[in-house]
């Protein structure tokens, strides 16, 4: 019994130094960004006698992630991540304050054949955002022109700017500069695929050329059969985007152009359009970055349009480079709405048009990334 017993301990240990062995080609990062500002904004109906102002600590994305890659042999990487919100300001949950509310998957990649992946993360017509988008305050925060660009993050809105759950993406291999990502989501919550016949589903791709001076990104997104999502306020929308940049030294230009629409508003046939326009620069001398940023949407049209329903945004920060991974800034942000606009500062436009306001405000922040 004495050496069944060796033999028995010995067979376990073997298999556990087999597991240590093949572990050791195993990676696991943990990562994140702690992002907050203080804010003071002032909002206003359009010609209205007084305002209401609004002071704040904003979080402003934080988050913490774990990541991961295997070795599976030939060049063949199996990888995962985990990536959870985390509100640094009060502590609250909900929205993507919860564990893997934000980019969380597993999947295989391959140099030479590309990346697939199964999960919840952000649809490909996001990843153009970089090129023309509020880089400033990291895409985050008050001066967000989310608020505007894509029509928000909101699927029931119409939006177009989300991170979908029950997904698949394939992303292809950097040739020379170019790459493209694909993905189909069955999207996630009340009316989704996963749980109602012929429920909501989101197709986006794209394309993108990042090489040298020059970062030229084309997007579309279908988001189809969103009736239940969207509480029958519209059946499918589509939006198509172009953005380029181009590095002159220290001055960096760059702009996009958007074409959004929706279908069958209000279960009344009607449909509606609009277009979004925007550009930034950045000049960066040493560890200072200067910034300007401009959007302006068009009033919806169509013959479920609303008229006088369009905006203008305007941003201008400083930016203080403390290290690589650590920044403040302070900047002041302008949003005026048309009479029968919603959008807002930091936000997300309603599917109702209600009372025209003058927004501003001035934040001071600072993020850091580790």
């Amino acid at each position: 019994m004495k050496h069944a017993s060796k033999l028995m301990l010995l067979a376990g240990l073997t298999h556990l130094l087999s597991n240590a062995a093949m572990a050791d080609d195993s990676t696991v990062t943990i990562y994140g960004r702690i992002h907050a500002d203080i804010e003071n904004t002032l909002a206003g109906a359009a010609g209205a006698a007084s305002t209401i102002s609004m002071n704040k600590v904003a979080n402003d994305l934080s988050r913490i992630g774990f990541k991961g890659s295997e070795d599976l042999g030939n060049g063949v990487k199996a990888i995962w991540q985990i990536e959870s919100g985390v509100a640094i300001n009060d502590g609250s949950s909900g929205g993507s304050n919860m564990l893997a509310g934000r980019e969380s998957f597993v999947g295989l990649s391959k140099s030479d054949l590309g990346t697939a992946k199964l999960g919840n993360f952000l649809l490909p017509y996001d990843d153009v955002h970089y090129i023309a988008g509020s880089m400033f305050q990291y895409e985050a925060g008050i001066s967000n022109d989310a608020a505007l660009w894509a029509n928000g993050g909101s699927l029931a809105s119409g939006g177009f700017d989300a991170r979908t759950g029950n997904s698949m993406s394939y992303q292809t291999p950097n040739y020379n500069g170019v790459s493209a990502r694909f993905q189909y989501s069955l999207t996630s919550g009340t009316g989704s695929s996963e749980t109602t016949t012929n429920g909501a589903t989101v197709v986006s791709g794209n394309v993108i050329y990042d090489k040298g001076p020059w970062h030229v990104g084309y997007a579309i997104q279908q988001n189809r059969d969103m009736q239940v999502m969207s509480d029958n306020f519209y059946q499918t929308g589509l939006s198509n985007m172009l953005a380029a940049g181009y590095n002159f030294g220290d001055i960096y230009l760059a702009g996009l152009v958007e074409h959004d629409s929706l279908s069958n508003i209000n279960q009344t046939g009607g449909d509606r359009s609009r277009n979004y326009a925007g550009a930034t620069a950045t000049y960066t001398t040493g560890a200072n970055v200067f910034s300007v940023l401009y959007g302006q949407a068009a009033s919806w049209k169509g013959s479920a349009g609303v008229a006088d329903s369009g905006a203008k945004m305007f941003s201008l920060a400083y930016n203080r480079v403390l290290s690589k991974s650590t920044q403040v800034y302070v900047l002041y942000t302008t949003l005026r709405d048309q009479a029968n606009a919603t959008y807002v500062l930091g936000g997300n436009p309603s599917a109702t048009a209600a009372g025209a306001a003058n927004q501003h405000s001035v934040a001071i922040g600072m993020w850091k990334n580790f």
